[in-house]
């Protein structure tokens, strides 16, 4: 198994308890909000109008059940699949409607299902953490059936590598303070862990890459080449049907997000149908 892959397992079923208190860029009311009403969309999308629960979705990393849940609300019978085990343990165990969600654990390269199976494939913030995250996409297409929808979302846009005055603006408005990230350690009880020491002397003596999250593709260097995402979409048979890039929202930016989300984004979302 890859060394980077390891890594992720190891620190989420570390801090599979404190995740969504660590992210509030995407455990916020807006955040929240906005997954709530595309997760809908992406519904009503699928062809023929089926009802929801008759739809099967498989959410890709699914970690602590950010898109699984939301499915679920709707009807949609879920397949949750994680190298967390311990996150997927607290999904099901939060999740209102046991009888709609399976949990499955990756443990390789490839997605332990079979071929044409599922209506909706979705992924939220997990490319960046995959070493061939094009491999990944072929994978989600792969278990996929003829029609059914893949969606991508929370993965840095080209705009980000390249900001224009506003994302520059809105970062410096934005900017985590060194007390902040302190506080924020503190809430997390991840201050004085072991872990976080470990990933801090690793970052400042060894690899200044490494992420306590196991964050791969983040780097000006070496990030999602959307280019060769949407010519591989191209090549596996399937339709772009909406590409959309934002502006992630960060609770510290409340008086100020909606002055630059039309002026500027960092983030992408993307649905495709497989034919």
């Amino acid at each position: 198994m890859d060394k980077n892959i390891k890594h992720n397992i190891l620190v989420h079923d570390k801090v599979y308890k404190s995740y969504n208190l660590k992210h509030s860029e995407i455990y916020n009311d807006f955040e929240q909000s906005r997954l709530k009403n595309l997760v809908s969309e992406i519904v009503s999308m699928f062809n023929k109008g089926k009802l929801g629960g008759k739809l099967s979705v498989l959410d890709v990393g699914a970690g602590t059940g950010n898109l699984s849940l939301k499915f679920i609300e709707l009807g949609c019978y879920v397949t949750a699949s994680d190298v967390s085990r311990k996150s997927l343990e607290l999904l099901k165990s939060i999740s209102n409607n046991k009888n709609k969600i399976d949990l499955v654990c990756i443990d390789g390269k490839d997605l332990p299902f079979d071929d044409n199976k599922f209506d909706i494939v979705c992924t939220y913030s997990v490319l960046h953490h995959i070493p061939d995250y094009l491999h990944a996409i072929r994978e989600m297409v792969r278990v996929a059936k003829p029609g059914a929808l893949i969606y991508i979302d929370h993965e840095a846009s080209e705009s980000k590598w390249n900001p224009n005055r506003f994302l520059k603006e809105y970062n410096l408005i934005t900017k985590q303070s060194f007390f902040e990230h302190i506080w924020k350690l503190i809430k997390t009880r991840e201050l004085f862990s072991f872990q976080f020491i470990k990933s801090a002397f690793i970052k400042i003596f060894i690899d200044r890459k490494h992420q306590r999250e196991g964050d791969i593709h983040i780097w000006e260097d070496d990030h999602i080449e959307w280019k060769e995402v949407r010519e591989l979409i191209k090549n596996l048979n399937c339709k772009i049907l909406k590409e959309v890039d934002y502006l992630m929202y960060k609770p510290k930016a409340v008086k100020v997000y909606h002055k630059y989300k039309d002026i500027c984004n960092d983030t992408k979302y993307i649905i495709f149908r497989k034919f």
